[in-house]
């Protein structure tokens, strides 16, 4: 049975991963605690020994956080980053690491949709710390004690089963809560602005492919669902399927700074070198949600 390492596995990706994994892999998983990342490299070289595959999703979020205190972002993302991937590159077993990063890595884009080769422009400390990390995986990689695979993922969204539900990952997944809990659905300005969502069953899938296929080694892969919808839009979807209240409300100070426009992701990559094919439809995946949430509660 293969072992695969999850690092992050307690958040909203990491425990929807762990849950498709197990039963087919032995999972081991390693969390961001302390949040300050002082775990020993010995702690780090022994979470990594046995991992042929592992999934590098630990990392701090908010890019508005990140531009109110970049030095934190740094110190809680890079340096963590830089101890594990030392690491994964001293293991025995050479692991391939696949690796969740971000679209905000493009920042405001030039144009729609937006594919691998489109320039980077991170418009926060958040975005520029994960392109940063996507070059530790590159020079590691170079010095052949690992592979790496980088997935530019969207806008992830469903049931959060992670350790922190509380804390929603991503506006879609707090849209829902409102929803649940009959909140009116609060949008910035007019939320006309596109997103690609994309369902965590789908990315699950996506990453597992990026983790298995040998054309995703040393690669860099968009990760979405390929469609546009504006924030409004799915406000909406929410709406009709929730019966709630939408609400328009100015910009919080530094939300602006970090907007960047339309978003849409060019799949074409992972669709012709993986087989990535998204499944769920945005109607069929807010009504899991919604009905997942509900049934939790």
């Amino acid at each position: 049975m293969q072992t695969v390492l999850i690092s992050g596995g307690t958040g909203f990706i990491g425990s929807a991963l762990a849950r498709r994994l197990s039963g087919s892999a032995r999972v081991i998983v390693l969390s961001r605690q302390p949040a300050d990342g002082q775990v020993s490299q010995d702690a780090f070289e022994s979470a990594v020994a046995e991992a042929g595959l592992v999934f590098n999703l630990a990392g701090t979020s908010g890019a508005v956080a990140s531009n109110l205190d970049p030095a934190e972002s740094l110190a809680t993302s890079n340096a963590w980053q830089l101890r594990f991937l030392a690491a994964c590159a001293k293991s025995p077993e050479r692991p391939r690491v696949v690796f969740a990063s971000s679209r905000l890595v493009y920042g405001k884009p030039e144009s729609l949709p937006v594919g691998e080769s489109h320039p980077v422009h991170p418009d926060s400390f958040y975005a520029a710390h994960k392109l940063c990390i996507e070059h530790y995986h590159r020079i590691f990689a170079q010095h052949g004690g690992m592979s790496y695979t980088i997935c530019r993922i969207s806008n992830p969204y469903g049931l959060d089963l992670g350790a922190h539900p509380s804390q929603e990952y991503g506006f879609l997944n707090r849209m829902v809560r409102w929803a649940v809990e009959g909140s009116p659905l609060k949008i910035f300005g007019e939320g006309t602005q596109l997103r690609d969502y994309i369902f965590i069953d789908d990315l699950v899938d996506a990453l597992l492919l990026c983790g298995r296929e040998e054309a995703a080694r040393n690669e860099t892969f968009n990760i979405g669902s390929g469609v546009g919808t504006s924030i409004v839009e799915a406000a909406r979807e929410v709406s009709a399927q929730s019966g709630a209240a939408i609400e328009h409300v100015p910009w919080p100070a530094g939300y602006i700074d970090v907007e960047t426009g339309d978003f849409v992701n060019n799949i074409g990559k992972a669709r012709a070198r993986l087989g990535f094919v998204p499944r769920v439809s945005f109607a069929e995946g807010i009504s899991r949600t919604i009905t997942a949430s509900r049934d939790r509660r």
